[in-house]
């Protein structure tokens, strides 16, 4: 239950302070969130086999850096968006007090779905919400599924 409270709060938050009058929303902390990911996973859409999986720290980074989430903006996916691929972010868990370590296994923490139109799918804890994105970061995103 606690839990749940946590993420309502935390998407309610998101809501209601990071929506700007122009659709554009302040992706600052789910950018420092996202900047933790230890793995992305990218995948074609319409199958579960792994194209690649980025895992270096600079590749992450720069993963991070391309998305500019300042230029997104809050818009309904049209109907004939079709899916391109989707790119699955995990970290380990954090360690708890009392706690030496972690086990290494990773969580999923957010997952990005590309579609053809700039449009871009964003989903993390149980918001789920559509953007489109810029050209560059569109094209970007792409440039894993050639």
């Amino acid at each position: 239950m606690k839990k749940i409270f946590l993420s309502a709060a935390a998407i309610l938050t998101l809501l209601l302070s990071g929506c700007q009058a122009d659709g554009k929303m302040d992706f600052s902390a789910y950018s420092d969130n996202i900047s933790k990911a230890q793995e992305i996973a990218v995948t074609s859409a319409g199958t579960s086999e792994v194209l690649e999986r980025i895992t270096s720290k600079d590749d992450l980074e720069q993963f991070v850096k391309e998305l500019e989430f300042d230029k997104w903006q809050l818009k309904a996916l049209p109907d004939q968006a079709a899916e391109i691929g989707s790119f699955q972010l995990s970290q380990e868990e954090t360690v708890q007090y009392g706690q030496k370590d972690t086990d290494g296994t990773l969580k999923d923490i957010a997952a990005l779905t590309l579609y053809d139109g700039f449009y871009v799918g964003f989903e993390v804890d149980d918001l789920d919400l559509t953007f489109q994105v810029s050209e560059e970061t569109a094209d970007y995103l792409n440039g894993f599924f050639r």
